[in-house]
């Protein structure tokens, strides 16, 4: 249960911070809408897991079907491939994109996506040789 609570707490600062800049970014009146669909978008979401989690406090056969599907290990087995075709697939995408913006003469944006991709392969490599040494 303490879980839960935190959970809930969690949540609840979430939506919070989303609701004050939602506020914030419209009564300043910012010309980049990016800020208020960023807080919008947090209160919604905070809304959204604080049903679940009362539906899944209040709810024992709602709580068990959860426990069931997270514990499943065909449903952890297709996670985990699901991880890596996202990888394999922004690494290829983002290559297609940074050869697109040289051709394009964006050459700033083909930086900063070919940088991207360096880190990602770099946090991969890292996280291959931990997990080889942790297992």
């Amino acid at each position: 249960m303490n879980k839960i609570r935190k959970r809930i707490i969690e949540y609840i600062l979430i939506g919070s911070v989303g609701v004050i800049l939602f506020v914030i970014a419209a009564i300043l009146g910012f010309e980049d809408s990016a800020w208020i669909g960023m807080g919008a978008g947090l209160a919604a979401v905070s809304a959204i897991r604080l049903v679940q989690l009362y539906r899944y406090k209040n709810n024992e056969d709602y709580a068990e079907k959860i426990n069931i599907e997270n514990s499943d290990e065909r449903n952890r087995f297709l996670a985990e491939k699901a991880r890596g075709m996202t990888f394999v697939y922004s690494i290829i995408i983002g290559a297609i994109a940074v050869v697109a913006f040289r051709l394009l003469g964006h050459a700033e944006a083909s930086t900063f996506i070919g940088f991207f991709i360096c880190i990602q392969l770099v946090i991969y490599w890292l996280s291959y040789i931990w997990l080889k040494k942790k297992y």
